[in-house]
């Protein structure tokens, strides 16, 4: 039992060792004045395609972020750029946001803590060949559909705010 859990202590350790320089990264990139530009872009974004429009962009950019990061690191990175909007504008941007978290960690093994846990499980109990690929391909139906309905949810929210 002791082994068992030095084991699973060691492998939950490289887990988060591993992300060690993905924060190192997000304190470097606020030192080096980066999110202050996301700013500037997410303003100049709106005023050239609109609320809305960008506010699906950064829907569909949060979604593939997050299906390649952990969320956890997405949503830091992605809510810097949204400091100093109005109020009903951030709240938009925030929905689709955290509607892209959700919708991209679901989309790979890696991109959230449910993710992780059910390619885990499957990858014990069901399958021990089944690989990070046939999760993609799964899931990419799925998560095509849930995709193209947020987006419909987003900009209805969008004209509603308009």
């Amino acid at each position: 039992m002791r082994n068992l859990a030095i084991r699973e202590a060691k492998h939950e350790f490289a887990e988060y060792y591993f992300l060690l320089p993905l924060f190192l990264s997000i304190t470097l990139l606020t030192e080096a004045g980066f999110f202050d530009r996301m700013k500037t872009l997410i303003a100049s974004g709106v005023a050239m395609i609109g609320v809305t429009n960008m506010a699906l962009a950064q829907f569909f950019g949060s979604t593939f972020l997050s299906a390649i990061l952990d969320n956890n690191v997405v949503a830091d990175f992605a809510s810097r750029g949204l400091e100093d909007l109005d109020r009903s504008v951030m709240y938009l941007f925030a929905l689709a946001q955290i509607a892209g978290y959700a919708v991209g960690g679901c989309w790979t093994h890696i991109g959230s803590a449910q993710s992780v846990v059910a390619f885990a499980f499957i990858k014990r109990n069901v399958d021990e060949h089944y690989t990070p690929v046939q999760w993609i391909s799964e899931m990419t139906p799925i998560i095509a559909q849930i995709l193209i309905l947020l987006a419909i949810l987003i900009y209805i929210e969008g004209v509603l705010l308009g």
